[in-house]
């Protein structure tokens, strides 16, 4: 059956609609600062598309592509505002724009038939979700399940599991960050306060500190954004002053990284590795430290966003390939049915990063040695032209902008808390990878799902048929709230 019509619009988005108008003026104004202006607004124009399609539609759909369109635009046109974009004659920077507008213009092509209004969801999906006693054990259970894995994985704790490790990273730091979602959900809606709020603040504190405890920020990074959009989605508001303070801590971490990694990696811990736990708060303090003084020295890699780039990458993919390099011809793609078979299936599948890998030694920018200890990022965009060109680009996109429309579409009229939510929450924090590739993603993605599903069919599968039975015999009233995973439909 179908449930009810709808809702509205989010009143929090018509009070700042605004605010959205000046950034979007903003935006195209800055134009006449770029090295190339025309460039500048191949990527702009495009990557405010989503945005408006999403106006469009009634702004009811949780807004992945938007936001995934905004990173676009951070990487590929912020760029052209630096002096560094100077290195390139303007034919290559338009190109390379062109090639960026084409992959969003069909990404926004093929989200829209997700977006556009229907006249209801599936009760199904209505009935599906957390009930409120729940949630703040759930949030609990994530932290202590989250900490208690990464301080297993400092400790050496693992080597036991053997092929079976990936599929219980996945089920754990997938209920990790569903825990981190729900515990801006719990905070917004005012469940999490008092001393519990206090507990679980600790507790997601120390599980960004481990998360860190490889040097990496973007674990400790999609936590962090995890919880803030539980925030948001359940307030209706951003909370400005935290956000502020997260980013100025990012900026301080990032600036400092390159110092730290240097100094700890040099010694007795390699690349990507975890460092012992009793050394993780003298490390932090380091880092901290050296973050200070790469920003009072102003270098240029104090800057955030500085590294956040991947228009060298096409510029170089474009400039070689075909003339000197010639096509991949769906090389990187072709590893995408190996990458999806579970490592406890396959122990010898390939790296996750063999795509970017391959990229890197095919265009001179890493060796066999140094592909081991780093991954170098290449994006969408630049795998698919050194595959086939522009046409590779427009599919890629196409495709791109379909799984992002199907997710959108699963969230409308989704409460913050129940499984169609949280499978669009977990996709998110996937495909905010914009330096990825393809094969990447969607290996990622596929995980993050199917350890959704595995951890939602649990309660339904310990009640046991009994219950179950009497579960389709008796459905609950629409009022009612249920477990993940409930399979009543009324």
């Amino acid at each position: 059956m179908i449930g009810s019509s709808l809702p509205a619009s989010p009143v929090y988005l018509r009070q700042q609609r605004y605010l959205l108008a000046a950034a979007i003026a903003g935006s195209l104004a800055a134009s006449v600062f770029a090295q190339d202006g025309f460039a500048y607004l191949c990527v702009t124009l495009p990557a405010i598309l989503p945005l408006l399609l999403w106006l469009r539609a009634g702004a009811l759909a949780m807004p992945i592509l938007p936001i995934i369109s905004g990173l676009f635009f951070v990487y590929y046109a912020i760029p052209l505002l630096r002096s560094q974009a100077a290195a390139y004659d303007s034919d290559e920077l338009i190109q390379a724009g062109t090639a960026v507008a084409a992959f969003l213009v069909a990404a926004s092509t093929a989200s829209w038939p997700f977006q556009r209004r229907s006249h209801g969801r599936l009760s199904l999906f209505n009935q599906s979700h957390v009930a409120d006693p729940q949630l703040v054990l759930i949030v609990f259970i994530g932290l202590c399940g989250g900490i208690v894995f990464y301080l297993a994985v400092v400790t050496g704790s693992l080597a036991w599991l053997g092929a079976s490790l990936g599929l219980v990273r996945s089920i754990v730091l997938t209920l990790t960050s569903i825990s981190c979602y729900l515990l801006g959900h719990t905070r917004a809606s005012g469940l999490l306060v008092g001393p519990t709020w206090g507990f679980a603040l600790g507790g997601l504190l120390l599980l960004i500190l481990l998360a860190l405890s490889n040097l990496f920020l973007v674990g400790g990074l999609m936590y962090c954004l995890a919880a803030f959009l539980g925030y948001v989605i359940t307030a209706r508001r951003f909370p400005w002053l935290s956000l502020g303070t997260a980013f100025a801590v990012l900026a301080i971490l990032h600036a400092g990284k390159f110092e730290i990694r240097n100094t700890y990696w040099a010694h007795d811990v390699s690349e990507g590795e975890e460092i012992s736990v009793a050394r993780i708060p003298s490390m932090m303090v380091d880092w901290f430290a050296a973050g200070m003084d790469a920003l009072w020295s102003g270098g240029a890699e104090s800057d955030v966003l500085e590294r956040a780039s991947l228009l060298h990458m096409l510029v170089l993919v474009q400039r070689t390939t075909p003339d000197f390099i010639p096509y991949l011809e769906g090389e990187t793609y072709a590893l995408l049915p190996a990458m999806l078979v579970p490592r406890f299936l396959d122990p010898e599948k390939t790296v996750s990063q063999a795509a970017l890998n391959l990229l890197s030694m095919r265009y001179g920018l890493q060796t066999v040695e140094s592909i081991a200890r780093t991954t170098i990022g290449w994006g969408l965009v630049s795998e698919a032209y050194a595959n086939f060109g522009y046409w590779a680009v427009i599919v890629v996109g196409a495709v791109f902008g379909a799984i992002c429309g199907a997710l959108m579409r699963l969230s409308v009229g989704a409460p913050p808390n129940s499984l169609p939510m949280f499978i669009t929450i977990a996709a998110i924090l996937v495909l905010l990878n914009v330096e990825a590739d393809l094969s990447y993603l969607l290996t990622t993605l596929a995980q993050s799902v199917a350890a959704l599903l595995i951890i939602a069919a649990l309660p339904y599968l310990l009640r046991g048929p009994r219950r179950a039975i009497v579960a389709l015999e008796a459905p609950a009233s629409p009022m009612q709230k249920h477990s993940i995973g409930d399979a009543s439909v009324s």
